[in-house]
């Protein structure tokens, strides 16, 4: 098979597209060998111009795996990326899109396209139904209509909202799979299309990175005067005003000063000064919590100092936030609040944490039972995640993917 993992304007080098793509391609070379992956990028023209030596790195890293990387510099403006594509772009992506990759298909004989996220579709779609042979994965990651709408992109009664509904639609009618992330996905999916072909597969984590090491553990402790017998509690990631408010940490953090438990906070995100700003108006002192910026290979490091993961949303999503598998595989057992929806179907279905139904109304006797067994939780958890949500695991299922496709072809 030839199968072309398709990507519109992320960065190559962000740390997401690195483990969730890259890497997850390079898995898949090494299951199935006798396949073609490629690896088609449109990326910003300034892009191209201006990191040039980097996208000659990442392609001979690409290269030495037997994966083709084809960059295809795209003429759209810096203003516009990935999040923010409006109705009266979609003409101008189209364009750039269709014949692209409908040339790269004809002259590679493509057989699958691998499409990540919404924008790059509609030109695969309009491929398929040229080239009647090819086949379509439809993997959105994350459901973009609605996803706008949380941002403050758009409205629900918005055209661009409108226009995106309805290619929503197109897409999972005629993609010959989509990928749903936890089954919540395949929920809200299934509104739209009842026709659809869904295949679950969650997000990854490379395992052999994101592994407790009680060396970092002890020497982070100690740099930032943590006690042995101090719990710690940690978020990871970015924090804004729509998705990882940092007012719902600070009223959560106000929730456990009752605890009977010597603790404190740890946020590990790049949003440091906005997390300051908020505490500072909550009255947190920094004797409360630590925040620090961490480059992506210091990331498990800092995680080994801790021993419950977190992650709370102020509005519902469905989202299994990779820092979910990321502080599954460090072994920590993971809190989160009933509006991470995807996050939360994973801790019910394999008994790795806690969900809160309510962030106002905390029972802290819950949360002492899960500080209290966090020693067997950790080994479970570590294990969940080698099992199901490993690199090497996630990329056997994209393989068994594409394979069911050829068989269905050759039939």
């Amino acid at each position: 098979m030839n199968i072309a993992y398709t990507i519109w304007i992320e960065w190559l080098d962000s740390p997401i597209l690195k483990s969730q793509v890259i890497e997850l391609l390079k898995a898949a070379k090494k299951i199935s060998p006798n396949d073609h992956f490629f690896l088609f990028a449109f990326q910003p023209i300034y892009t191209t111009i201006f990191r040039r030596k980097k996208l000659r790195e990442i392609n001979k890293n690409l290269k030495n795996s037997n994966i083709r990387l084809i960059i295809i510099p795209s003429l759209m403006p810096p203003i516009i990326n990935l999040f923010n594509v409006k109705w009266y772009m979609l003409p101008i992506i189209f364009l750039q899109t269709f014949p692209t990759i409908l040339t790269l298909v004809i002259i590679n004989k493509i057989d699958i396209l691998h499409c990540r996220s919404y924008p790059i579709m509609l030109a695969t779609i309009a491929i398929k139904k040229v080239m009647k042979k090819s086949k379509v994965v439809f993997d959105p990651r994350s459901p973009f209509p609605e996803e706008s709408i949380i941002g403050g992109r758009w409205t629900e009664k918005s055209i661009s909202h409108k226009v995106w509904k309805i290619l929503e639609r197109i897409f999972l009618d005629h993609s010959d799979v989509t990928i749903a992330i936890t089954d919540t996905y395949v929920k809200h999916f299934k509104k739209m299309s009842s026709s659809a072909n869904f295949e679950t597969v969650p997000n990854n984590v490379d395992t052999t990175k994101f592994s407790f090491d009680q060396n970092h553990r002890s020497a982070l402790r100690s740099r930032m005067g943590i006690k042995d017998n101090e719990i710690i509690f940690v978020y990871l990631g970015s924090l804004g005003k729509h998705w990882n408010n940092p007012i719902v940490y600070a009223k959560f953090l106000i929730h456990l000063r009752e605890l009977d438990i010597n603790h404190r906070f740890l946020f590990i995100t790049p949003n440091i000064l906005e997390l300051n700003k908020v505490f500072n108006k909550y009255n947190i002192g920094t004797h409360e919590y630590c925040a620090v910026f961490a480059n992506p290979s210091d990331v498990p490091k800092y995680l080994s100092m801790a021993d419950v993961g977190l992650n709370f949303m102020a509005k519902q999503d469905i989202r299994m936030s990779i820092k979910t598998c990321e502080y599954l595989a460090m072994g920590l057992p993971v809190i989160v609040n009933s509006n991470v929806m995807g996050a939360k179907e994973i801790i019910e279905q394999y008994h790795v944490g806690l969900v809160l139904e309510d962030l106002s109304n905390i029972n802290l006797e819950d949360i002492k039972e899960i500080v209290l067994k966090k020693m067997q939780l950790s080994v479970k958890c570590r294990k969940v995640a080698y099992e199901n949500f490993s690199t090497t695991e996630i990329a056997k299922r994209y393989v068994k993917i594409y394979k069911l496709l050829d068989q269905e072809d050759q039939t």
